[in-house]
């Protein structure tokens, strides 16, 4: 055991020192990269690296909002909303950890190893937020802005050309996540009409408190509705 855990020690340093990270507190990095369904199989008291990805979820959105505001203060809000939910999306994150190869670090169960897991997109980009975590709290904000600002210079720049939006309720759920880091729930409320040209309406929530309504030729449509009226109102997106 104890040959096992040197050697993760040093596998983890000599990764960190690869991505411009001296580690001063080695251990809070492991941490980082310590999946739940691992801590539970070991037996250690712990949600894994869950608290730092909370931390880092924040310090993320911190750092990427203010990059924004400086760098484009002549950026409506809409469209800075519409550029920051993009590049703190999950889909941001998971393509970042697979350059950094956080993929071949991160701590998983047999179980989770059987199931792909170093493949999911939920875990790897939960990693990252971990890791981000780690980072700030191992040396400060300033070094964190910076090896964040770093790995994501050019996706700035790709999401400051992003395309229009199509999937409303993604890019919604995206920007609640990044501003409230709560989960927008749907709900249909009413139909009406002939089964051959029917009409269906829902709202879309927060915490059960509605942020937008909306309606279509069907439950789907109705909620993609809801969910561009909310950016076009809530965020001012001109959509």
């Amino acid at each position: 055991m104890k040959n096992n855990e040197e050697g993760l020690h040093v596998r983890v340093k000599d990764w960190l020192r690869k991505l411009g990270i001296d580690a001063s507190d080695l251990e809070i990095y492991i941490q980082s990269l310590t999946h739940r369904s691992f801590a539970r199989q070991i037996n250690i008291q712990s949600r894994g690296n869950e608290q730092l990805e909370f931390l880092g979820d924040s310090v993320l959105s911190l750092i990427i909002t203010s990059y924004l505001y400086k760098k484009y203060g002549d950026f409506t809000e809409g469209k800075m909303a519409k550029v920051r939910a993009a590049l703190v999306s999950r889909r941001t994150l998971f393509r970042i950890a697979r350059e950094i190869k956080i993929d071949r670090q991160i701590l998983l169960s047999e179980n989770e190893e059987s199931c792909k897991g170093r493949k999911k997109i939920s875990i790897l980009a939960d990693s990252l937020e971990a890791l981000i975590g780690a980072i700030y709290i191992d040396k400060g904000i300033d070094f964190t802005m910076n090896w964040v600002l770093g790995r994501y210079s050019e996706k700035i720049e790709e999401n400051i050309k992003t395309p229009e939006i199509t999937d409303y309720k993604t890019y919604l759920q995206e920007v609640v996540q990044a501003d409230y880091s709560k989960l927008a729930k749907y709900k249909l409320i009413r139909s009406n009409g002939p089964d051959h040209n029917r009409s269906f309406f829902s709202v879309v929530t927060v915490d059960d408190k509605v942020i937008g309504k909306g309606k279509g030729k069907s439950k789907k449509d109705s909620e993609q509705d809801a969910a561009k009226n909310t950016l076009k109102t809530l965020y001012k997106l001109n959509l």
